[in-house]
């Protein structure tokens, strides 16, 4: 099973799990790549959150493209919107000094009032790991378009 964690300082993490991947390899999602059913879990200080999350190999994509950018001008901020059901909102903003700051929403249901607002501090330390599994998920599923043989 694929995921994309980063890891925080304090025992703070963001996770996505990848539980079914639909389409792989013929049917691609119109965000890119191949659409996901999966798990997201948000650990902040004390407060814990877990749910279902709709998303698309293309946008985890994009993701780590923006963090390679970010990293390696140490600067900047990458963003993951899943498109799919607009429920999660996660920003990561690096600066000159190494730290990194995660940060954004997490809503489980579109039509309820209920919203986790997260920041913890992590570091740039970090990105090996996740970029880690962030090139292996691209080499599985592709970049945007997919891995179809077309």
């Amino acid at each position: 099973m694929h995921e994309l964690f980063i890891r925080g300082k304090r025992g703070s993490f963001f996770r996505v799990t990848f539980d079914e991947i639909i389409g792989f390899p013929n049917e691609t999602s119109i965000w890119g790549g191949y659409d996901v059913n999966g798990t997201v879990e948000i650990k902040s200080g004390n407060y814990y959150v877990k749910g279902e999350l709709w998303f698309s190999t293309g946008e985890i994509y994009e993701f780590h493209q923006q963090l390679i950018r970010c990293w390696s001008e140490l600067n900047g901020s990458a963003s993951f919107r899943p498109s799919a059901d607009r429920c999660l909102e996660l920003i990561v903003v690096f600066n000159n000094r190494g730290q990194v700051i995660l940060e954004g929403t997490y809503t489980e249901f579109a039509s309820e009032q209920n919203e986790l607002k997260f920041e913890f501090e992590s570091d740039q330390g970090f990105y090996e790991e996740t970029n880690d599994m962030l090139l292996t998920i691209t080499k599985h599923y592709g970049g945007l378009k997919g891995v179809r043989k077309d």
